[in-house]
């Protein structure tokens, strides 16, 4: 026995897929066409005290004829809503023909020991956009623990010679290559964080030193300190001279000290 199905349903059910078929061809063919939300990551400052403002930029991939919204949230990482940063939400609006919008998170500084920090803002909730990049991160430099910076995923120290910017292995002796200074011995600059020196102080204030494969420490000159630009003050270079008396080549152990605390030690590679 068959069961027999009029002719007229079937060409309904016909009509009925093909406008489902273009709804959902018309739904693709417009989240296609939408542009795109993304966010940035940034790298602050702690400082001391107070509150500090920094801004994420919301970007969208192509001006839009419509208004754009996008709701804006901080998330917890390493740092701690209300603690190390101010938590909070809003909903964010790129206007008409606009392609970005910034939005002000505030860093709260304190003297606390901590190491570096991160949280993170997420976009949620897209009106007239696609998200493309859904959350960025903020990197709060602790600024409280004198650290010298490494190269990345290593332990060796991010050095360069002080004259050309090139990286190790250091000369100690420079002979007669010009631009160097008369005592004919080299100059390296290392890259710190936390280093905060006394009004009035300078770089004789800061010490430094070399240990060996076998433990052997020796002074090393410290020349000049100041702050590298475009970074918000918290990393410092320190022009250190090499000591004439490393007589064997290979890595040396490089500190830094003030105020009595002492930096962690990077490796550097020196011959004579």
């Amino acid at each position: 026995m068959y069961l027999r199905i009029p002719s007229s349903w079937l060409n309904m059910a016909k009509f009925l897929g093909l406008i489902c078929l273009l709804l959902i061809t018309a739904e693709i063919t417009q989240a296609q066409s939408l542009p795109t939300l993304s966010i940035n990551d940034i790298v602050v400052n702690e400082t001391d005290s107070g509150l500090f403002g920094y801004d994420f930029t919301i970007s969208l991939s192509a001006p839009s004829a419509n208004l754009v919204s996008v709701h804006v949230a901080t998330q917890n990482g390493s740092a701690t809503g209300d603690v190390d940063f101010v938590a909070g939400g809003i909903d964010l609006d790129i206007q008409p023909g606009k392609t970005s919008q910034t939005v002000q998170v505030f860093i709260k500084g304190d003297t606390i020991v901590e190491g570096t920090e991160q949280f993170f803002v997420n976009l949620s909730n897209p009106i007239n956009a696609t998200i493309a990049r859904a959350q960025g991160a903020a990197t709060i430099i602790d600024d409280d623990t004198l650290l010298l910076l490494n190269q990345t995923s290593s332990s060796r120290g991010l050095a360069v010679d002080s004259v050309f910017h090139t990286k190790e292995t250091f000369a100690i002796n420079t002979g007669d290559l010009p631009f160097y200074s008369t005592d004919h011995r080299n100059r390296i600059a290392v890259f710190a964080i936390g280093l905060k020196l006394a009004q009035g102080e300078g770089a004789s204030a800061v010490t430094a030193t070399a240990e060996d494969s076998v433990g052997t420490i020796r002074p090393l000159t410290v020349e000049f300190v100041g702050t590298v630009p475009n970074n918000n003050l918290w990393l410092t270079q320190v022009v250190l001279k090499l000591n004439d008396q490393i007589t064997t080549a290979g890595d040396q152990k490089i500190r830094i000290s003030l105020h009595g605390q002492t930096s962690n030690a990077v490796l550097v590679a020196v011959t004579p």
